[in-house]
């Protein structure tokens, strides 16, 4: 890896469930105790600056959960776009009726009301379901941008059939561009956006929420179960509100300059990522 720290997504990770993998100890080989402490990470020295952090350098598994949060102008959407170029199985949720990327169709959704009947009272999730299903072996793409009718911004139940129909595809990544447009807050979520928080990694979907809303707003359960959380430039009000170690340097990022900081689930030092925008997405315009 390179100085800057450049995040990964391992090419095998969606193309369909894997196996559980074992951890074998051959004979003579369980470690002692001397051993286990001598591996685990002294405690880093305090950084002074983004580029002083120490990069990043993890695969990011295609089963796991990722939280991002920067201003506007923030780069979210083309970190996301930029990190998931390779993943072949791919659900993206687009609020703006903007989002383009390569190698992805992309499906207008009909307004939940107006698909939702009192006889068939599941009739936006199965469309949904055929919108997103599988298409190995007709030349088609399985990486889908969702447009969802505007009438159905910040719908809860159009949002929740959503979920359901992607928890039921297995072996992709969500990406959500903007949570608060989904419906969901931080004291209520959809049921089926808790089901893929809580238990996608058995099925092997992943999670990838962006909001340029304040921390605090974003869902309970998302920043809970995140595998990685990752800031670009926020501004100081919502800095204070964060409490984790050295959040005061997001506030010090340019804006569109590919800088970020990570924070891995159960370390508390954050780390330093830099992703340049590569040639297929020259000239794209985020969302």
């Amino acid at each position: 890896m390179s100085g800057e720290g450049r995040g990964r997504i391992p090419l095998y990770a969606l193309d369909r469930p894997q196996g559980p993998s074992r951890l074998r100890h051959g004979p003579g080989r369980t470690p002692s105790v001397r051993q286990v402490t001598l591996a685990l990470p002294l405690a880093r020295a305090r950084a002074r600056s983004w580029s002083s952090l120490e990069p990043f350098s993890d695969e990011i598994r295609g089963e796991d959960q990722v939280l991002l949060i920067a201003a506007t102008g923030g780069a979210k959407s083309t970190l996301v776009a930029t990190l998931t170029l390779p993943i072949p199985s791919l659900v993206a949720l687009d609020e703006k009726d903007a989002l383009r990327l390569p190698r992805a169709r992309i499906v207008q959704l009909p307004s939940h009301a107006a698909t939702v009947t009192d006889t068939e009272p599941d009739a936006y999730y199965r469309l949904v379901v055929r919108a997103i299903a599988y298409r190995d072996g007709r030349g088609d793409t399985n990486r889908v941008i969702l447009r969802p009718h505007v009438l159905d911004i910040d719908g809860f139940d159009a949002h929740n059939d959503i979920f359901h129909a992607v928890y039921d595809r297995r072996a992709v990544i969500l990406w959500i561009d903007e949570i608060t447009a989904t419906g969901a807050t931080s004291q209520r979520v959809q049921p089926w956006l808790k089901g893929i928080s809580a238990r996608g990694r058995t099925r092997h979907v992943g999670l990838w929420t962006c909001t340029q809303a304040p921390y605090g707003v974003t869902p309970t359960i998302l920043r809970r179960n995140a595998t990685y959380l990752i800031f670009g430039p926020i501004d100081s009000e919502d800095a204070r509100d964060i409490g984790r170690s050295q959040i005061e340097l997001a506030e010090t990022l340019p804006r569109k300059s590919g800088r970020f900081i990570v924070y891995k689930a159960g370390e508390r030092e954050p780390y330093r990522l830099f992703v340049p925008i590569p040639d297929v997405l020259a000239g794209w315009k985020a969302p």
